[in-house]
């Protein structure tokens, strides 16, 4: 309260202040002096501030008297400025061009000034509602592209081959390409099929391909036409071309291949270093496996097991090639090499906290506040706006106060949007119930195992009953499946501090959200909560709804009475479709980069769950439900604790250091820096642990 202007010049002077960021310099400073004019010409002296000369123009000396004329006005007589300033021009018999000019001016402060919270009544109208006001939302970070993960790669070239630009013999090759990866049965086939997210990759990557043959490589520049095949990467050799060749000249028939396949694969690798700025061993290990199924869809017919591939010369270069990237990027894992600035990614993390702490205080705990329904000056925020705080709200809770699984879980996850009609026997009268749809209708695999992922609220789960009913997620389908399998995962009801749940912001999304109270236009309740019927109020948002989503989508079950409903839960707001990897990516970091500066992904996530759970020092069976609960194992959940930053892993040895060899030390770090550097004393009091202390050492030593 006390920054706030207690007097129309300190009110003048904020606006003046907000001048720049409205205005360009070219018209700022005239802008200014119009708003001088207008103010100290003619506005104080409606209000008694009193010249020899009022139609002649100020002096120095009477300007620094309207000034300080202008300090002992209060902040309270602001809402009277335009009336006073039409006062003050007929008093002076002012032109209309300058009334025009002026009065412009004046009404320009005003509009600004009215809205701001110290506005006369504006502070009593916003701390009446101050527990539904939002803080302000001004992002001293700017866009997230102010924060480039990469800024001396430059902006990428765009060089695919586009579906308009592919001659129709070859889009149907490309067609049957993606079939033959991704259908569950397909004649002749050796290999297992893939997910379609999988086959989509593979696809983008060879349309890449081609579209550097035809747009960037020499000799093949705008030659694209009907005769084109995907043999021009995979060169074809079949058994009848063999069959006429002696030994030697197969020998030399495959050689020259294979040179032909390694030179166009260096050229193009060559081309995504110096052009396209790409140099991880990570990105050319995923082409070569582009290339290595496109060659098992190219000797579909030749082969008769899965090992036969492996006797073709094509496949042996290419295997040599993906074990050299392989190796390459098992070398930057060690060394700990990114193409991308990992600090960008990782929160600052302060002394004696860790990095999902951080998250937690000043990403999540900020979000929430997000939720509310008014913005800080206390006027209701628009429906839209309100829902998008939901979901980006509860795309954080998923993934920072539960351990984080992979991101397609998250973007995948479908909801019912219809119930039975008769209701269930366990289900309270009046509550909420928000069903599983049957097996029968949901999404299966050729083995006819269930291949989604649904949330869902029950009363009862797992032979146990629940009063208020709890949200579950029904996980059928994601990366590590077939090792971990089925997944059932009740999502905990956390209370905030201000009194909320976790549910309360499930069920204002998908729902809505009814505010009770007297408001313009206010109706009165009529839906499930039993406690709100009849009270008056108003929808201030109609959560996933406001987004008009696209992706509802109609399931017919055995019985022709019976139609079944669902959508995806997290939905592209004025879009109204499900997420793509980049989209959800970018929405989630663009959270984080807005509050804290830093793009923290879902993919982070997970590496901030693993770094947290060796910085707390978990048991390994407390580690292993740690991975588990991720969808990973235990090695891979310290591959990823290898990825936290440096200082972060340096901390942990500084504090076991601390904590078993100096636990009389003070806090003092050039103390502590002293006793570290006496090896002498390191050593003798290693010497001095018990063997339980020693082996603690040894093990936080060897996790560091």
């Amino acid at each position: 309260m006390s920054n706030n202007p207690q007097n129309l010049w300190s009110a003048y002077q904020l606006y003046c202040a907000a001048l720049p960021a409205i205005y360009s310099s070219q018209q700022l400073q005239r802008i200014i002096n119009e708003s001088n004019t207008a103010i100290f010409r003619y506005l104080l002296i409606a209000f008694g501030f009193q010249r020899q000369y009022p139609e002649k123009k100020m002096t120095l000396a009477e300007t620094e008297a309207a000034q300080a004329f202008m300090q002992s006005l209060p902040i309270s007589l602001l809402p009277q400025v335009r009336t006073a300033i039409q006062k003050a021009f007929d008093k002076l018999n002012v032109s209309p061009a300058s009334r025009n000019t002026y009065g412009a001016r004046i009404n320009q402060w005003m509009t600004w000034a009215e809205k701001e919270s110290w506005w006369p009544g504006n502070l009593r109208h916003q701390e009446k509602f101050r527990s539904q006001c939002c803080p302000p939302k001004a992002s001293k970070y700017g866009p997230m592209s102010n924060t480039p993960l990469m800024p001396d790669k430059g902006k990428s070239l765009s060089y695919r081959l586009q579906p308009e630009e592919t001659p129709p013999q070859l889009q149907a090759e490309l067609n049957q390409f993606y079939r033959f990866m991704t259908t569950a049965d397909w004649h002749g086939r050796v290999t297992e099929p893939v997910k379609e997210s999988t086959g989509q990759g593979h696809l983008k990557n060879i349309t890449l391909c081609l579209g550097w043959f035809f747009k960037h490589k020499p000799h093949h520049v705008g030659i694209v036409n009907n005769e084109v095949s995907l043999s021009l990467m995979f060169p074809l050799v079949t058994e009848e071309e063999l069959e006429e060749l002696t030994p030697k000249q197969q020998q030399k028939l495959w050689k020259a291949q294979k040179a032909y396949l390694e030179e166009w694969i260096c050229e193009y690798f060559n081309f995504l270093r110096s052009v396209m700025h790409s140099t991880s061993p990570r990105t050319r290990h995923l082409k070569l496996l582009s290339i290595l199924i496109l060659g098992k869809f190219i000797y579909r017919d030749v082969v008769e097991d899965k090992s036969d591939y492996d006797n073709i010369p094509l496949f042996k270069l290419v295997n040599h090639l993906l074990k050299r990237e392989a190796d390459a990027t098992q070398e930057w894992s060690r060394n700990r090499r990114y193409v991308a600035d990992q600090s960008q990614k990782w929160p600052q993390v302060p002394e004696g906290k860790t990095a999902l702490k951080v998250v937690e205080e000043t990403v999540i705990e900020r979000l929430l506040l997000y939720c509310r329904p008014r913005n800080h000056r206390g006027d209701f925020r628009s429906p839209h706006q309100i829902a998008i705080s939901h979901q980006e709200f509860l795309a954080w809770v998923d993934l920072g106060l539960t351990p984080a699984r992979r991101q397609q879980e998250v973007r995948n996850l479908r909801v019912a949007l219809c119930c039975p009609v008769v209701r269930p026997a366990d289900v309270k009268a009046n509550g909420l119930y928000h069903p599983l749809p049957p097996n029968a209708i949901r999404e299966k695999r050729p083995d006819g195992t269930l291949e989604d992922n649904y949330i869902y609220k029950t009363y009862t789960y797992e032979g146990k009953y629940y009063q208020e009913g709890v949200w579950v997620k029904d996980i059928q389908d994601y990366k590590t499946y077939k090792f971990h399998g089925h997944r059932s995962l009740i999502i905990p009801n956390r209370q905030f501090a201000d009194g909320s749940c976790v549910y309360d912001y499930i069920e204002r999304y998908l729902y809505g959200w009814w505010l009770p109270g007297s408001y313009k236009n206010s109706q009165t309740y009529s839906w499930w909560e039993s406690g709100l019927q009849g009270v008056r109020g108003r929808w201030v948002t109609a959560g996933r709804a406001e987004f008009t989503p696209l992706d509802t989508c109609c399931l017919q079950t055995n019985t022709k009475s019976e139609m079944w409903s669902w959508g995806y839960f997290f939905i592209v707001p004025d879009v109204g479709k499900c997420y793509t990897d980049s989209t959800f990516a970018n929405f989630f970091a663009n959270s984080a980069h807005m509050l804290i500066g830093k793009r923290i992904t879902p993919h982070t996530m997970r590496y901030i769950w693993a770094t947290w759970g060796f910085q707390v020092g978990l048991s390994d069976a407390q580690l292993r439900s740690l991975a588990d609960a991720m969808g990973s194992t235990l090695e891979t959940l310290r591959s990823m604790y290898e990825r936290c930053t440096p200082s972060e892993k340096r901390r942990l040895i500084k504090e076991a250091i601390d904590e078993l060899l100096f636990p009389d030390a003070g806090s003092d770090d050039e103390a502590v820096m002293t006793n570290a550097a006496d090896l002498q004393g390191i050593f003798q009091s290693i010497q001095s642990l018990s063997d339980q202390q020693r082996s603690e050492l040894i093990k936080m030593l060897q996790s560091s």
